[in-house]
């Protein structure tokens, strides 16, 4: 937060200073070629008098060290060349003072929505058939990436949208006993405070939202209640995976809409790839062909005199779209489950993780991703 001689709003700020969903750091604008990098600001809010020189030179200064970092202006009534010459400088928002708390805080997180929006990622795990192992891949791909895949702590979350068995909570021996039922009735309540009340984290790292309520499927307000989580979770974390269960919901067609990247699972038989076609033609005609699908064939058992159905008729099935194998580990993943641990916990070195841990490589996750 910068502030030009003259124009502190200080009763107003005060709101955005005290608020626990961000830092704030002000800096004078004397000390801006020192003290601010598009490193360490995700947003700059600069409080003006006017828009002369003085602060032409501030916004200028702002420009040069963070080219591309969102820019809030607030000042006082500017004329049309002044206004004309802000948003020269690429201003996300202005605000004509004086400016209340409540339009400031406004502005701001509407800021900061467009910025996650555009940085968080949200990844898709679908059955094509039930039993085809969706839930585990999902929880070790959310448990890989909060732990190997960054530079830096990683904010993952894994979000279990099979409501019927909230199984991602049993698996990880971390039942959620929180009723939905007590939001359903009012699903405009879901915000960034309630989702860190309902949200429950893995020693490993990652975050997990798993519940077990067969009557969000069924309930009138289920539908608007499943998108308002998926759009507070998506917000609060960086990775979000989704796992997504085979059978029809109100919900699938807009998650599949909105996802990043969407991974399909499937077994080595015709029935389980049909159905895994089907979803391909679905996603594609909703996404288009340039979408980024893969299928994940799960389950496989190596043969010395090669698979019943061949890599060759695979690639001719799925038409185009990578397809990825996970070996088949009973034994590994049977221990898991009934210790409520992670398969890497048992055993880092397993074929499975290194399997899963090769097709995340290829999957669009951050810039900063470890390859």
């Amino acid at each position: 937060m910068i502030t030009a001689d003259g124009a502190d709003q200080d009763e107003v700020t005060v709101a955005l200073r005290g608020s626990s969903e961000f830092f704030v750091k002000t800096i004078n604008p004397s000390k801006l070629p020192k003290k601010l990098t598009a490193q360490n600001a995700d947003l700059v809010l600069v409080d003006l008098q006017g828009l002369e020189a003085e602060e032409v030179q501030i916004l200028t200064s702002v420009r040069a060290q963070a080219p591309i970092v969102p820019l809030i202006v607030m000042s006082s009534e500017l004329p049309p060349d002044a206004m004309r010459q802000l948003f020269k400088f690429n201003v996300q928002d202005w605000l004509n003072k004086p400016v209340t708390a409540d339009q400031l805080m406004m502005s701001v997180m509407a800021s900061v929505r467009k910025i996650k929006v555009k940085k968080n990622r949200v990844h898709a795990i679908v059955s094509s058939v039930g039993g085809a192992g969706a839930t585990t891949t999902a929880i070790n791909m959310a448990d890989l990436v909060a732990t190997k895949f960054f530079r830096k702590s990683a904010n993952v979350a894994l979000f279990d949208l099979d409501f019927s068995t909230g199984n991602c909570g049993y698996v990880l021996n971390m039942v959620n006993r929180f009723n939905l039922g007590s939001v359903i009735e009012t699903p405009q309540r879901i915000d960034t405070e309630f989702i860190r009340t309902i949200q429950q984290r893995h020693k490993r790292g990652f975050y997990l939202y798993s519940f077990k309520r067969p009557e969000m499927s069924t309930d009138l307000n289920g539908y608007e209640l499943v998108l308002r989580l998926l759009d507070a979770v998506s917000l609060e974390h960086g990775q979000t995976f989704l796992d997504l269960p085979y059978y029809e919901t109100e919900w699938k067609e807009d998650v599949l809409a909105a996802v990043n990247t969407c991974t399909l699972l499937t077994e080595l038989n015709l029935p389980s790839i049909k159905h895994t076609i089907d979803m391909i033609e679905r996603i594609r005609r909703l996404r288009g062909e340039s979408f980024p699908v893969r299928v994940i064939v799960n389950k496989r058992v190596p043969s010395l005199f090669g698979q019943r159905i061949s890599k060759r008729k695979l690639r001719e099935l799925f038409d185009g779209v990578p397809f990825f194998f996970l070996p088949l580990e009973p034994n590994l993943i049977g221990e898991a489950v009934d210790r409520g641990m992670l398969p890497s916990e048992i055993s880092s070195r397993n074929t499975f993780i290194r399997s899963l841990t090769k097709y995340l490589k290829t999957i669009e996750l951050t810039s900063e991703t470890i390859l």
